[in-house]
């Protein structure tokens, strides 16, 4: 994405935009855009997930569901995030 915006900053600069770089920019939004519903949808899932504990702590009969529709989210999430790969966010880790 960096790429993409340092382009389209440089080609305002020099009052030229081509069709190509703004095509370009176009697919990047439209996935990103993608990429948000997708993430959007698996929050909404952990935010509806009924948590497996009663007052006391104790675990209740939604436990197995929490725990599958959690990893399924968590999952999804992380394939989405590309958490396989290392990235700009991905490749540094917190010290300790």
């Amino acid at each position: 994405m960096t790429d993409i915006i340092d382009r389209l900053k440089s080609s305002i600069e020099q009052d030229k935009a081509d069709s190509a770089l703004l095509a370009e920019a176009l697919q990047e939004i439209v996935e990103l855009r993608k990429r948000r519903d997708a993430l959007e949808e698996i929050l909404i899932v952990l935010a509806r997930t009924e948590l497996p504990w009663d007052e006391d702590g104790k675990e209740t009969d939604a436990l197995p569901h929490f725990k599958e529709r959690y990893l399924n989210a968590v999952h999804e999430a992380s394939e989405m995030l590309g958490l396989e790969m290392r990235s700009m966010i991905t490749r540094t880790e917190p010290k300790t």
